[in-house]
């Protein structure tokens, strides 16, 4: 076998393992290591984890891009709500109704009759759905100052919660990620050739490490411009028409994206301490208390016809205070009730892949482009580094053969 054909056989091989390594090792090092690895000055860490609440901004951005705090409160479905607590507690409801009555008219809820208990329970929980329903009305005025959905998405996906991050980079953008890897080795590949030629022209061993330098800086940069760029198809040369991955995948990333952050970002377990932290929170429970001691005066009629005596301010006082005291309490023991209903009823991972699988791709693209943007330049020079030093080796190696 002639030198010129070993030459032409090795050298696009060996330029083609350059191009493949340098952009594996590119997208290794966006995720890896967790923690900061090296020497003084010397020192890396993941992209992903170093800029975790830069990135995790990006994505909260692009979630407000579609979906709001109003979006979550005009979801909620106050009659299924209060169905399913009653449906799920009968005993603690009743045993709430009979404490409250008891104080207007001691001993009734227990000699009632069970139809007329069933009656007096259809009105109560009415009037409770009704005010449920307010609830959720005054929630929708103030959903912005009760839910700061940036905050909450940057929460879960940075600080502790960063490898999270990590993983939805990874399951988001893992047809781009292969593909910068497997297109490092094709593209360098074909420079090999040009390579091969120039050797066996000139005949100058140097070329091996500034081919393998070009190599590794145009892999890295052009794959990472042929993720993104361009936005919509564009035809080439009138023979090739090309868009960008991560825009032409929107719907399928739309997907992907809406089921991770109804199921781990934005779930009801979240969404129900994030609301319970806001000091907000409290003061509209305080003006809902309120509401509830003014509707108990539309009773007055039912609860004077059972007790046989018109009840006093004082007692409607006390029975807003045990029935706020007694739903409190069981507040608890019906979080798993509520979550389940919330999930039902929001549906986020259906509405979030909906409306971001039309998003603008400008806005869109930014849930990716983040961890490539910040320490692009840095992650192309990495790439001709490694390129240069395995053409430096290469180049050893040819002037040892001989060739």
């Amino acid at each position: 076998m002639s030198d010129t054909l070993v030459l032409f056989l090795t050298v696009p091989l060996i330029t083609a393992f350059i191009g493949y390594i340098t952009n594996w090792a590119a997208v290794k090092m966006v995720f890896h290591p967790r923690q900061p690895w090296g020497l003084g000055p010397f020192k890396w860490q993941g992209i992903v984890y170093r800029l975790a609440p830069k990135f995790a901004a990006e994505i909260a951005t692009t979630t407000g891009h579609v979906l709001s705090p109003e979006d979550m409160v005009e979801r909620l479905d106050a009659h299924g709500l209060v169905q399913r607590l009653v449906a799920s507690h009968p005993a603690e409801i009743d045993a709430m109704l009979g404490e409250a009555l008891d104080i207007v008219a001691p001993g009734t809820w227990d000699a009632m009759a069970p139809e007329a208990r069933e009656q007096v329970r259809g009105l109560i929980l009415g009037q409770v759905e009704q005010s449920v329903g307010q609830a959720l009305v005054r929630m929708g005025e103030q959903a912005e100052d009760l839910i700061d959905l940036d905050r909450l998405v940057v929460e879960e996906l940075s600080g502790p919660n960063a490898d999270r991050l990590a993983r939805v980079a990874q399951e988001v953008g893992h047809r781009e990620l292969r593909f910068i890897e497997i297109y490092g080795g094709v593209f360098g590949f074909a420079v090999g050739i040009i390579q091969a030629v120039a050797y066996s022209v000139f005949g100058v061993w140097w070329t091996m490490p500034i081919v393998g330098a070009m190599v590794g800086l145009g892999t890295n940069w052009l794959a990472i411009q042929m993720i993104f760029r361009p936005l919509e198809p564009r035809r080439y040369l009138g023979l090739v028409t090309y868009q960008g991955m991560f825009p032409k995948r929107q719907a399928e990333i739309a997907h992907d994206y809406g089921r991770i952050a109804g199921n781990e970002v934005l779930t009801p377990a979240n969404l129900i301490d994030h609301v319970a932290a806001n000091p907000a929170t409290g003061e509209l429970v305080t003006e809902l208390v309120g509401q509830a001691r003014g509707q108990l005066d539309q009773f007055r009629p039912m609860l004077a016809m059972i007790a046989s005596v018109e009840p006093t301010d004082d007692q409607l006082d006390k029975a807003t205070f045990v029935l706020t005291q007694r739903l409190g309490d069981l507040v608890p023991q019906a979080r798993s009730v509520v979550e389940e209903h919330l999930s039902h009823s929001l549906r986020l991972d259906e509405l979030i892949e909906e409306r971001l699988s039309v998003l603008d791709k400008h806005q869109f693209e930014r849930m990716l482009r983040g961890i490539f943007e910040e320490d692009e330049v840095i992650l192309v020079v990495i790439g001709g580094v490694l390129g240069g030093a395995v053409g430096a080796l290469q180049g050893a190696v040819v002037l040892a053969a001989g060739w």
